[in-house]
């Protein structure tokens, strides 16, 4: 299958940007800024509406993402994560990845993001248990794509298992991407899922980096599994509002701000990774 090249990975990405801006743009509009048919904004727009970016509207396209949100809302971790800020943050997490490596991709939508930002990569070996990241892995990346084997869940949405836990030690990721769901006051990192916790920890324990995203604010009183210490991050990756959460834990362990944007941070252990 022909790999999409990277100039239309970055005008979909500019047209995310451009709409979230606006709020709403035309066709025509997007096809002036951006030089090329109003054709091929429209496919572009049809992928993003199916990527959850945008909604097409008669002639052009409407941001989705919630508008003037609540207090309440805010402070709800379970809310829905700006699509735009999504995409930021998996930016960030794509750019520590190096050519020629062994990465395992944890499950969820946020990691799912990172995969167009891998297009270019040679000789990337990608590892996952998500079955919704295989149709983008095969539609942008270059390298080998493997779908551990194991059972499926409940869901029928990842793999798990004793299988999918012994392929970890026969790979040995040389980068492991994951997305928790709260971080201790003793810098433990955890999910609310028990055995997508157990995987996690065990890609963790085979891995010699790990990155991390925490995409929402912490959730207090739940029950939680451990996947990770902060030590053991080679870098981690929140919104503007979760890292004002977490600040004071960040410095505990040891770890440096090394890229900020007006919505979130990337969080780097010096030890473990190389400020790019």
């Amino acid at each position: 299958m022909a790999k999409p090249s990277t100039s239309l990975l970055k005008r979909r990405l500019d047209i995310a940007e451009i709409v979230r801006k606006n709020g709403e743009i035309k066709v025509d509009d997007l096809a002036e800024m951006l030089a090329v048919s109003g054709v091929t904004i429209r496919n572009d727009l049809n992928y993003l509406e199916q990527q959850g970016y945008l909604k097409r509207s008669f002639g052009g396209a409407i941001y989705t993402a919630q508008q003037g949100a609540s207090a309440a809302q805010i402070h709800e971790p379970a809310a829905v994560v700006d699509k735009a800020l999504e995409t930021e943050m998996a930016r960030q997490v794509a750019v520590q990845i190096d050519e020629g490596e062994t990465v395992f991709l944890g499950p969820g939508a946020i990691l799912r993001k990172v995969i167009p930002f891998l297009a270019g990569y040679e000789d990337l070996c990608l590892l996952m248990n998500d079955l919704a990241h295989v149709p983008l892995a095969q539609e942008f990346l270059n390298g080998e794509s493997v779908l551990l084997g194991g059972i499926l869940n409940g869901e029928g949405s990842e793999v798990e298992g004793e299988l999918a836990l012994n392929a970890f030690r026969h790979y040995r990721p040389s980068r492991t991407l994951i997305t928790v769901d709260h971080i201790a006051e003793d810098g433990t990192l955890s999910v609310r899922n028990e055995t997508r916790g157990r995987l996690l920890h065990e890609a963790v324990t085979h891995s010699e980096r790990v990155i991390a995203v925490v995409a929402r604010r912490p959730v207090y009183g739940e029950k939680r599994y451990a996947v990770a210490e902060l030590q053991q991050l080679s870098g981690i990756v929140t919104p503007q509002i979760v890292a004002a959460e977490y600040h004071a834990r960040f410095l505990a362990a040891g770890l440096t701000n090394s890229y900020t944007n007006n919505e979130c941070l990337t969080w780097l252990n010096p030890a473990l990774q190389k400020t790019k």
